[in-house]
């Protein structure tokens, strides 16, 4: 799927859990041209290595959760220009909807919690995630 991805000029999403070591590995062994590790649940430090990578980050509405200090921890270090948020819809919908059905509108509240983490405004958080995910799937306005 890499080659392909690489051969077609697509982006890939990739969703790993509790199994980042043989992701980063894969990754590293099959370099991948353009990628998101969507609902990032890894490490401080495994992010760090995506990123060098030149992959996007995402991260959902659990970074609103009480006990989502590892996600925010990850967050931290995600550089403006590589963060996407997303819904994963319908799971995981952000505090103070959580045990909802999540939809869109509710990454408004993961933007904000991004915002106070980052201490720069939520306007900007939209602006940049809203210009990465264009730059990301190639929509050019």
């Amino acid at each position: 799927q890499i080659d392909l991805a690489n051969e077609l000029d697509l982006p890939m999403i990739i969703h790993t859990r509790d199994a980042m070591a043989d992701t980063i590995d894969i990754l590293t062994a099959h370099p991948l041209k353009n990628g998101v590790i969507h609902c990032y649940s890894g490490s401080r430090e495994s992010c760090k290595q995506l990123i060098k990578m030149g992959f996007y980050i995402g991260f959902t509405g659990v970074i609103t959760f009480k006990n989502a200090r590892r996600a925010i921890e990850s967050m931290k270090v995600v550089p403006l220009d590589k963060l996407l948020i997303e819904t994963d819809c319908p799971y995981m919908a952000p505090v103070p909807h959580r045990g909802e059905r999540n939809n869109p509108a509710y990454a408004l509240f993961a933007a904000e919690k991004i915002a106070q983490i980052k201490n720069i405004s939520t306007e900007t958080v939209i602006k940049t995630t809203y210009d990465n995910a264009n730059s990301f799937f190639g929509i050019h306005e």
